[in-house]
């Protein structure tokens, strides 16, 4: 069961980095409240024909939790992200999310019973970070930008929150349900953002191939299949566990980049994957008590 577990988080992750790429060309082209609206009205629909059953609600505390869902993950998260990207480099974005496990791992001590902070995650995130910011600044001069670094870190601190509760969802509701109802959460923010903040849509930038093939790609793997895949392993794995997979974000998007945009590999980028993978292993292991 915990392989599955595993399984399930390695995809997740590995479609995130595709991802990654897609949403900074759609940023291109098209607001970032757009890109998220956009995006998740896409996934929702695809959730829908899924998993067309309706769970009308069973409790305030039960629609409170997927609100925060909705909020946090799907919102928010995306939110400061997306601003994030427009204000400062990728290579800025990449390399703060790699805190997110040691983020997820400090409130996890706190409030979860079974996942609590060891050596070994702390050790795991020193190489796995170090291995990060060889890969990420091996090519590009790192330039702190201020505004979108705090976005970035914020943004960080946000996933981290929402991975720990994630695991601490209402029993006797699918997984495809939970994730329905926080993304519909989701996009209700995100309407009322739009009509209170941001008014200002491209539709006519959908025509372009180069948008509606990304955010079908969004909305169908990156989102729905995605966000299940990544909900279901946390429940298997755990919320740190889980989170870990989120150093080899920066490695796999290099690998497409090599693979798909015909880049090359340095000495940087070797030697940082091989210190992902090490510090993947490290922060993996059970601690011994």
């Amino acid at each position: 069961m915990s392989k599955k577990g595993h399984i399930l988080v390695f995809l997740t992750i590995l479609i995130w980095s595709a991802a990654f790429i897609g949403n900074k060309i759609l940023l291109r082209y098209i607001s970032p409240i757009e890109v998220m609206l956009y995006r998740f009205l896409f996934a929702y629909i695809v959730l829908l024909v899924l998993y067309p059953s309706w769970n009308f609600p069973k409790s305030v505390k039960d629609e409170l939790y997927f609100f925060a869902l909705g909020f946090l993950g799907i919102f928010f998260y995306f939110l400061l992200e997306n601003f994030a990207l427009k204000y400062t480099q990728a290579t800025n974005v990449g390399l703060y999310m790699g805190a997110i496990p040691i983020f997820t791992a400090i409130i996890a001590h706190f409030v979860t019973k079974d996942e609590k902070l060891n050596k070994n995650i702390i050790i795991g995130f020193i190489v796995a970070i170090t291995g990060i910011a060889l890969i990420l600044l091996g090519g590009s001069k790192f330039q702190i930008k201020l505004v979108g670094d705090i976005l970035a870190i914020f943004a960080a601190l946000v996933f981290a929150l929402y991975s720990v509760i994630l695991r601490k969802s209402p029993v006797n509701y699918n997984y495809i349900i939970i994730t329905r109802k926080s993304f519909f959460y989701g996009i209700v923010l995100m309407l009322i953002y739009y009509i209170t903040i941001d008014r200002d849509f491209h539709t006519e930038e959908l025509l372009r191939p180069i948008v509606y093939i990304n955010i079908i790609f969004l909305g169908l793997f990156a989102s729905s299949l995605a966000f299940i895949f990544y909900k279901r392993g946390v429940e298997i794995i755990g919320s740190v566990k889980a989170t870990n997979y989120i150093y080899l974000v920066p490695l796999l998007t290099a690998v497409f980049g090599i693979l798909i945009l015909d880049e090359k590999i340095n000495i940087a980028m070797s030697i940082g994957g091989i210190l992902i993978l090490i510090g993947l292993y490290i922060s993996q292991k059970k601690s011994p008590s």
